[in-house]
């Protein structure tokens, strides 16, 4: 089975880590394959105030007072949330847009996400102890890495213009560089009536394809117009032996090592020059960089932080 969906795999991992260390229940819909015990939701499709209010009073049926909920979706689950008022709510992986939030307790993806978030919600000056930074999480098994590099450059995810797919083509085309454009979209949705000679489109990959890709690029674009929460496909690119050349903002800020795993750029002329220098990069860096995202490592911090949760042991101002 293919997991393709960054939402449904993260909350997939979590379950199969986090359920070795805690009593952990799964309201979902009856298709879900999960490593606890599962509750079905059955629902008309894309009933969602359904759904959260039949899980809201399954949620009833099983919880003790101060169990934590723990909602994947935001403020989609906000409703099965406050029919439990004596439950902890948390959201373990924010990593959409921050107006969807609403829990008191806030895993953030990156601190370029956290720090948007605060001023959207006007806490410049009053942030919260409760809030944790913990990225998002990779399975070593699924990449390989590779020192050996073949002659293109890589553009993988969906293909629009806030991803900077045009940006990726200008860049290469002139500097005659080979690209290739792996993902779901097309090129006419951004303006090409035909491929320009130096592109390969590849189409969607699944994880096998997506391993050889990354491990024989020479360097993953990812030069994403606005601000990236996370940006999966850097760590990905790393963990198979691949530098990044991404934009100077968003999540890139933590995933990105300037001059160590890639490059960040804020011009074309920048853009292009470390496209010429980017084989200066260590392959082995990358790699070393990248393993620091594993489901073992990523998922340990998240051990640790639903333990501060139940003991309550934030700092407080009272004390």
């Amino acid at each position: 089975m293919q997991r393709t969906d960054p939402f449904a795999v993260y909350g997939y991992k979590y379950i199969k880590y986090i359920s070795k260390h805690f009593e952990m229940v799964h309201y979902g819909l009856s298709r879900s394959i999960v490593d606890c015990e599962h509750v079905d939701i059955n629902i008309k499709q894309k009933d969602i105030e359904g759904f959260n209010r039949i899980a809201g009073n399954e949620i009833k049926k099983r919880k003790s007072s101060g169990d934590i909920i723990a909602c994947f979706h935001g403020s989609d689950n906000k409703i099965a949330c406050e029919m439990n008022k004596d439950c902890k709510w948390l959201e373990p992986s924010i990593g959409y847009r921050t107006d969807s939030v609403f829990s008191p307790y806030r895993v953030f993806a990156s601190y370029a996400q956290m720090h948007m978030f605060y001023g959207e919600r006007r806490m410049l000056m009053n942030p919260s102890w409760h809030d944790e930074v913990i990225p998002n999480s990779f399975t070593i098994s699924e990449f390989e890495y590779s020192d050996k590099k073949q002659d293109y450059f890589l553009y993988f995810g969906r293909v629009n213009n806030m991803k900077g797919v045009a940006l990726a083509i200008q860049a290469t085309e002139k500097l005659g560089k080979k690209l290739v454009i792996a993902g779901p979209g097309s090129l006419k949705d951004i303006g090409y009536n035909s491929t320009p000679k130096h592109v390969e489109l590849f189409g969607e990959a699944n994880v096998e394809q997506r391993k050889l890709l990354m491990k024989n690029a020479k360097c993953l674009l990812g030069l994403t117009h606005y601000v990236e929460p996370f940006g999966n496909m850097v760590i990905e690119a790393n963990l198979s032996g691949t530098p990044v050349i991404t934009t100077d903002w968003g999540g890139f800020a933590d995933t990105v090592d300037h001059g160590k795993t890639g490059y960040r750029i804020r011009d074309f002329k920048s853009l292009l020059n470390s496209i010429e220098s980017v084989e200066s990069i260590s392959s082995l860096d990358c790699r070393n960089w990248g393993l620091k995202f594993s489901d073992e490592h990523v998922h340990h911090r998240h051990y640790l932080y639903l333990n501060k949760i139940i003991k309550g042991d934030f700092y407080d101002l009272k004390n």
